[in-house]
């Protein structure tokens, strides 16, 4: 979601490495907002793109009750396409739970859900994208991400955010399945990694906005999302992701990215 994977969904973390996927060049597209764009992706600001982590997921909502996950996400690519298993560790009620994100040719990503208590695998599709993913702040497209591979790229000028430099980008996301109708990126001109995100609903509603509060390097002129949160602005409720135990050096055989293997 690039929020070509909200990966996730940060190496290894959930959200970002959809949504920092290489995109797809627009016939309408503004070429110095593209080239932003695909400075993010040639940077690699997931961190990683073969490894592991452990990612620590806390939903905040208005009221002040909180609800943390704890997942286990491993990714790998093959045949220039990402794939990425995210298991969940904690809490207990919810040990087992599966996502598996498969990217396919042109930007679109197959997903499916694993949930033990049903022992059911679910296909996420269709409308069921738009659905909040474990009732966090993230919705399955988010996850996903394909919106800015095909969206038509802007660059908006510059900006500081948090006291960052940073290159502001919209995105308009055609196609009347698609989640949102545009997104904007405020990129770090230094680090090329996004410092917030904003999310418009198909009726032009400003309802999500996603902050970086934490950026490290990966080593090998990579950076790592250490910590960001989602901001509800419809339930005002709050979504941080922390990511850490990295390991990039994981053995990850192809098995384990077989929809069949979840839950196993």
């Amino acid at each position: 979601m690039l929020v070509r994977r909200l990966s996730a969904l940060v190496s290894g973390s959930l959200v970002v490495l959809g949504m920092l996927a290489a995109p797809v060049a627009h016939a309408a597209d503004d070429a110095a907002a593209r080239k932003v764009l695909q400075q993010v992706a040639d940077r690699n600001s997931a961190g990683f793109q073969t490894g592991q982590s452990k990612t620590r997921i806390t939903l905040t909502l208005a009221d002040g009750r909180s609800k943390s996950w704890l997942t286990l996400a491993r990714v790998a690519r093959k045949d220039n396409k990402l794939r990425t298993r995210v298991t969940f560790l904690e809490p207990a009620d919810q040990v087992g739970t599966e996502l598996l994100i498969l990217e396919q040719s042109g930007g679109a990503a197959q997903q499916y859900l694993w949930l033990p208590k049903t022992k059911r695998l679910r296909r996420i599709a269709g409308s069921q994208r738009s659905e909040p993913f474990m009732g966090t702040d993230f919705s399955f497209a988010d996850l996903e991400g394909s919106s800015l591979k095909t969206g038509e790229a802007k660059a908006l000028g510059k900006e500081t955010v948090a006291g960052v430099p940073c290159t502001h980008v919209a995105v308009q996301i055609p196609g009347a399945d698609e989640v949102y109708s545009k997104i904007e990126l405020w990129i770090d001109e230094k680090a090329s990694v996004p410092r917030k995100l904003t999310f418009f609903d198909k009726a032009g509603k400003h309802v999500k906005t996603m902050l970086v509060d934490s950026v490290r390097d990966a080593g090998g002129g990579k950076t790592l999302l250490e910590k960001f949160r989602m901001q509800n602005h419809l339930r005002n409720s709050v979504t941080t992701v922390e990511t850490r135990d990295v390991d990039q050096n994981a053995s990850l055989p192809d098995a384990l990215f077989a929809p069949e293997s979840l839950g196993r």
